[in-house]
């Protein structure tokens, strides 16, 4: 039975939604924009400014003690990371996983609409459906360490010895709303596969129809 050319086009869009959600993801991953906060020192508020950002790998911290501004540029990890441990390896970790699956969706979107005949949109169905979960995990992840932990303080323990604080000004960044951004991809190829499962026309299931019109009008002549 060979799919019909409405189905192929919509299983076929989903393989741009899953390059997206890729793309998306790699963004999100190589920015440093996870987390972009304001710094000063409480010893000294009024000559003292700073802003810092970074991601789940690398760090800018621009800190002007009274004298201008110095840039630094670092590199973050578990267990050095502005957020906890747990936090980074389970952001990380889900990031990874969603896009494992979000890879595996799109390898089943061309496979599905280069094949001539009908297979099962159930597998790109599922892979999708576990890129939007594993996404939705990271965003709930990093939103819990957010509130806890992020949102009160980013700077580091040399940082804190030195009376620099950013408690209330940090702010989730680009970096982080890429994410999202890559969950509503994928959520928008599952909305694609549901209408092409809920079309049950079929080639196949016209033809015999149309041949038979036809054998009964050539039976009259």
């Amino acid at each position: 039975m060979k799919l019909n050319l409405f189905k192929r086009s919509m299983i076929f869009a989903t393989f741009f939604g899953s390059c997206l959600c890729i793309a998306l993801i790699v963004a999100s991953l190589g920015t440093t924009h996870w987390i972009d906060a304001r710094a000063r020192r409480t010893s000294n508020a009024l000559e003292s400014d700073g802003r810092i950002s970074f991601g789940l790998f690398e760090g800018q911290k621009e800190l002007n003690f009274g004298y201008g501004l110095r840039n630094r540029n670092f590199s973050v990890k578990a267990g050095t990371h502005p957020a906890r441990r747990w936090a980074w390896c389970g952001t990380a970790g889900l990031l990874a996983a969603s896009l494992v699956s979000a890879g595996g969706a799109c390898i089943l979107a061309a496979l599905g609409s280069a094949a001539r005949a009908r297979c099962s949109p159930r597998p790109l169905l599922v892979s999708n459906s576990l890129s939007v979960l594993f996404s939705l995990g990271a965003i709930a992840v990093w939103l819990t360490e957010y509130f806890l932990r992020l949102q009160y303080n980013v700077m580091s323990d040399e940082d804190l010895a030195m009376t620099w604080s950013s408690d209330g000004t940090a702010d989730l960044g680009l970096s982080f709303w890429l994410v999202v951004a890559a969950s509503i991809a994928a959520f928008v190829n599952n909305v694609c596969i549901l209408i092409a499962m809920s079309d049950g026309r079929d080639v196949d299931t016209i033809a015999p129809a149309l041949e038979e019109k036809v054998n009964g009008a050539i039976m009259l002549y």
